[in-house]
């Protein structure tokens, strides 16, 4: 399966970490930073309305292909993404 990989800094700005994608099969993501960040099916997500994914913890879906976006109230949060794409 192809397979990207790709590091992304989360601040106190809505970042887009992943774009609608149909042909994606699944994703991970995993807060390497050292706050907790949001995640959002939106650029409008915030630190009071996103899903909370705690620092050093990983978050999966094999079901999602919409936008994923990310904030946290610190900047510069690391963060890694891996998206696996469907077989054409």
């Amino acid at each position: 399966m192809p397979k990207r990989t790709f590091d992304m800094l989360v601040g106190t700005t809505s970042v887009r970490l992943l774009p609608e994608n149909v042909k994606r099969k699944s994703y991970s993501i995993v807060n390497n930073g050292s706050t907790t960040i949001y995640l959002g099916a939106n650029q409008a997500v915030t630190v009071d309305s996103g899903e909370p994914l705690l620092a050093g913890a990983m978050v999966a879906d094999d079901t999602d292909d919409e936008d994923v976006w990310a904030i946290s109230a610190a900047a510069d949060q690391d963060v890694r993404v891996t998206e696996i794409l469907k077989r054409e």
